[in-house]
């Protein structure tokens, strides 16, 4: 195997407890884009620097939850109260900045900018995503007048360590869901009803100290997970395209019937 295909496949077994796989051919640029989009996928949090109001012309850094929504767009619940709320409303642009965690060399892990716009938006379908995500902000939603916003980039910047630092442009990031929202409501129910175990089971040795899994979440290149509280994204071995593509790949991944 080339080493280039040997390194990339630590680093996605690094960041996203995959295990073993056969990849597919790819160039070290699409490897890349690939470790981006499952970081911006699954880090679930970002530090969001804005443009500061009280001190114009610096920015304001400040760490913010999100989820993807049904277009691979950052959504983000913000409060009116918070300072990077009233920063966004008078300016719109702001840098987003996505990291992989770990205890290694912060330069030798992967990490994502991205600069954009971010904009109020009304409740959509994406609303009840994020709620499954992160279900003690309905409360701050729906009593504390909490408020969405999407995240609207404009390009992207990835660094996975040495040697690896790009440029990409919104085609090699953003990936819309192929899935329905009913489709997905209705794979992560069935799931959770029948093949708790084998959810369980894909962990590996994670699974060990475990007490609870529950699938969250679908989308053409993995799987959310709460894992004993924490959120936890399991990257598929391939792209998926339909619900019908899903179930394939779940059978086979997961071994179920």
């Amino acid at each position: 195997m080339p080493r280039r295909h040997q390194r990339s496949i630590s680093l996605s077994q690094r960041l996203y407890h995959l295990p073993p796989l056969t990849p597919l051919p790819m160039s070290n640029s699409e490897e890349q884009a690939h470790a981006a989009r499952h970081l911006l996928a699954g880090a679930f949090e970002a530090t969001l620097s804005t443009l500061s109001l009280e001190s114009p012309g610096y920015p304001f850094g400040s760490v913010v939850p999100y989820v993807l929504g049904q277009n691979g767009l950052p959504l983000f619940l913000l409060s009116h109260l918070s300072q990077h709320t009233k920063n966004l409303d008078a300016d719109p642009r702001c840098g987003l900045l996505v990291a992989e965690a770990g205890d290694s060399d912060v330069q030798q892990r992967g990490r994502l900018s991205a600069i954009g716009n971010m904009h109020r938006i009304e409740p959509d379908e994406d609303a009840e995503r994020y709620f499954a995500y992160f279900p003690r902000t309905r409360m701050y939603f729906e009593q504390l007048g909490f408020r969405f916003y999407r995240f609207t980039p404009l390009r992207f910047h990835w660094n996975g360590g040495f040697a690896t630092a790009r440029w990409f442009g919104l085609d090699r990031i953003l990936r819309p869901n192929p899935l329905s929202r009913e489709a997905q409501v209705q794979i992560v129910e069935h799931m959770n009803r029948d093949h708790r175990d084998a959810l369980r089971g894909y962990l590996g040795a994670m699974a060990a100290g475990v007490d609870a899994v529950e699938m969250l979440g679908i989308d053409a290149e993995g799987i959310d997970l709460r894992v004993d509280g924490r959120l936890h994204r399991i990257a598929l071995p391939r792209t998926i395209s339909s619900a019908a593509a899903a179930r394939e790949m779940l059978v086979e991944t997961f071994k179920i019937l």
